[in-house]
């Protein structure tokens, strides 16, 4: 039984609350506990989920519901993607990492990226296929994905087709507001289309407090060992915080950015009495209390920030370096 996570109540409740809609019964209706809104890493069957939103779409009476969520979540969502961001350098390594940062939902939906003659495909995959006259979900993905596409880099990045597997409704105003693109409805499956060509474009960096201020962080760090910083140690750190969200971060991938081999790399560790393993550990353990200091910043988008593609591996990595639960250390 595939299950989603809590924490993507919290963007429904928001907007549910905006648009006066009754959440808490909604949520009774579709067989959600509403204490589950207090657990964010917990989580639920999909097809309750998938429940939730039939309740919401015959109560709201507005079928752009998901296109605002999908807003809404990519506001919430801002700091993962941004830390995303920060390991790659052009839409060719950020749509890579693309499939892994819908954590939320779990195995509900798979996203595939494939080129298709001259355009890149973002496709969206149902583990259980909606059978919603207006499927919010995919809105709502498919609408926080234009804008992230369009706001991590130098230029303006636009798709140039939108497909839909549900029918085209009466009102369609929205929908071309948000992906003014050609729209496509009764399709196979979901997707939005981009040209090829957008994936060699330069990223844009924007600063944010979860991963700029490298320095004042490596000092913190170091606090840790016995020596200070160095040029060495600072690109050491720099490469290793950049590649940690693409979940592959090993001695190869960072000595390659080095540019260096990997004996290399590890005979300088070894002179300064540590080991490329240890050094890795110290800096995700020294992360991970940075983020849950700032609550903001839930559990699972920490987890993921440091590589791990679901709460409990994360969880369990965190006791064994600090003897607690990230819940138990961020309560204290």
């Amino acid at each position: 039984m595939s299950i989603v996570y809590a924490r993507s109540l919290t963007v429904l409740a928001k907007l549910s609350d905006t648009l006066g809609l009754p959440f808490e019964s909604l949520l009774h209706k579709a067989g959600i506990d509403i204490g589950l809104l207090n657990r964010p890493d917990a989580s639920f069957p999909t097809e309750n989920y998938i429940r939730l939103h039939e309740e919401i779409l015959q109560h709201a009476g507005n079928e752009d519901f998901g296109l605002l969520s999908g807003r809404i979540n990519y506001m919430e969502s801002f700091h993962l993607y941004m830390s995303v961001a920060s390991a790659s350098n052009t839409f060719r390594e950020w749509i890579n990492l693309l499939p892994d940062m819908i954590p939320n939902l779990g195995e509900l939906i798979k996203i595939k990226v494939r080129l298709k003659d001259d355009y890149l495909v973002l496709e969206y995959h149902f583990d259980t296929p909606s059978k919603l006259k207006r499927c919010l979900i995919t809105d709502s993905l498919l609408a926080s994905t234009a804008m992230l596409m369009d706001g991590f880099c130098m230029l303006p990045v636009r798709p140039v087709r939108v497909d839909f597997s549900y029918s085209q409704p009466s009102d369609i105003g929205m929908l071309n507001d948000v992906f003014r693109a050609p729209l496509h409805f009764k399709q196979s499956l979901s997707a939005i289309y981009y040209h090829k060509s957008i994936l060699d474009l330069p990223q844009m960096h924007v600063s944010t407090s979860l991963y700029e201020n490298v320095k004042e962080e490596l000092d913190e760090f170091l606090s840790q060992f016995t020596w200070e910083s160095d040029a060495f140690t600072a690109s050491l750190y720099s490469v290793i915080r950049r590649q940690l969200p693409k979940g592959s971060c090993t001695v190869s991938s960072v000595a390659e950015k080095l540019n260096m081999s990997s004996r290399t790399l590890q005979v300088r560790l070894q002179e300064r009495g540590t080991q490329f393993r240890y050094f890795l550990q110290q800096v995700k353990s020294t992360l991970a209390m940075k983020y849950l200091k700032d609550k903001k910043v839930s559990i699972i988008d920490i987890a993921l920030m440091l590589g791990y593609r679901d709460p409990t591996s994360f969880s369990t990595a965190f006791k064994a370096w600090h003897g607690c639960s990230p819940s138990d250390y961020r309560r204290e």
